[in-house]
């Protein structure tokens, strides 16, 4: 495999592909002019890999028309935010893995407020919030050894380094830790093994069961009714997550088809349970009509996943290729609605959804030459343009409560 390939793969774990965007201007003024409370952050990831940059921006009202970059933090390398209470969470591709703690200043300016290093590894593919004192980080890297670490978000100190040994498997060249969510005593964490020839090893979804308590990993555990996972995210970050927790504590798990051996597809591990439940299974495959990426569950059962229109390209696209197009779900009656709206382009696997109140879902259309935020009513269906991004493709947009 040649390097170029490898990094694309990457990016993909990380849920970071920022690959076809415009290139970065500076047009619109400063969002905040005065020392008015910034109410919103947005992360955006300029340029063409390998020469990218991540810009964190604050506003003091809901962006509109043009967004580009003045005022703007900017980081070396494609971005992830992730999100909890007041502050954001960054991290951008390239070792070593650093996860950044970033606030707001008095006239709104970005402030880094901490970080911590993962030596030898890339990036993070998931981060877990569990409270203001305890956290977890896993990060990972091609050809080396990944690592979950638990951390103090609020001093930003690493506070423990978990032992995976128990997880490793025979025959895997590489292992990368995506996706994660906690409930109860447990923190429960997506594996992906590959070979040496960088093929799935199994076709399964694996997820790791790691007593918070004792940070001891208890088991893992495998479901083959779908296949490897290979999306990141948490409770706290924007793009299609692997591992959702929903109202019921109850934890779905999407993994992707392989080659027709296995359909893409969601797995659950009920309230109180350790295991994979043997009743539930939802054929995203058959239901949705291909293979799909991930999940963006917004409540009540209800979630977007991202169809396959590329299967050439599946499950990655790079800067020629935005091949999803992004389809409802019901994960209760485990069915299908259709297109989420025909105003929406195809776009790439790199697209990303905020939601923080009852009435809106915010959506990103990331294409070959357009990066553009939507919002999608929850209570009429309606979908709309809300702005353009000028610089690139964006990593995370949230509100502040």
């Amino acid at each position: 495999m040649n390097t170029m390939k490898i990094s694309k793969v990457i990016l993909a774990l990380s849920a970071a592909f920022s690959l076809f965007l415009s290139a970065c201007e500076k047009t619109d003024p400063a969002p905040n002019a005065n020392d008015e409370a910034v109410k919103y952050a947005l992360m955006v990831t300029g340029g063409a890999f390998p020469n990218q940059t991540a810009y964190f921006s604050g506003f003091k009202q809901l962006p509109s028309g043009v967004v580009g970059t003045e005022g703007a933090a900017e980081l070396t390398g494609s971005g992830i935010m992730h999100s909890y209470k007041e502050h954001q969470y960054l991290t951008t591709f390239g070792a070593p893995a650093t996860l950044r703690k970033y606030g707001f200043d008095a006239q709104g300016r970005p402030q880094e407020l901490g970080a911590f290093v993962v030596q030898s590894l890339n990036t993070f593919g998931a981060v877990d919030f569990v409270s203001d004192t305890e956290a977890y980080a896993a990060s990972n890297g091609f050809g080396g050894v990944p690592k979950l670490v638990k951390f103090n978000p609020t001093t930003m100190q690493i506070t423990g380094t978990i032992d995976l040994t128990p997880i490793q498997k025979r025959g895997a060249k590489d292992v990368f830790y995506l996706g994660m969510t906690h409930r109860d005593d447990y923190v429960f964490m997506g594996v992906n093994y590959q070979t040496a020839s960088f093929s799935n090893l199994g076709d399964s979804v694996y997820v790791a069961v790691i007593n918070r308590k004792t940070d001891k990993v208890e088991k893992l555990i495998a479901d083959g009714r779908c296949g490897i996972i290979w999306n990141g995210g948490s409770a706290s970050s924007f793009g299609p997550s692997s591992i959702v927790l929903d109202e019921n504590k109850d934890i779905y798990i999407t993994g992707t088809g392989n080659q027709a051996k296995v359909p893409s597809g969601v797995v659950r591990i009920k309230n109180g349970q350790t295991t994979f439940d043997p009743t539930y299974f939802m054929d995203l495959t058959k239901t949705v009509g291909s293979d799909c990426q991930g999940l963006f569950y917004y409540g009540n059962g209800r979630a977007l996943t991202l169809k396959s229109e590329d299967p050439a390209n599946y499950p990655f696209d790079d800067s020629k290729n935005a091949g999803y197009r992004y389809f409802k779900v019901d994960l209760y009656q485990k069915t299908s609605q259709g297109e989420l709206s025909a105003l929406l382009p195809k776009v790439s696997s790199s697209a990303m959804t905020s939601k923080w109140d009852e009435s809106k879902l915010y959506l990103s259309a990331p294409t070959p030459t357009t990066n553009a935020m939507y919002s999608l009513d929850l209570s009429s269906g309606t979908v709309k343009k809300e702005f353009d991004l000028s610089a690139g493709v964006s990593n995370g947009f949230v509100k502040f409560k």
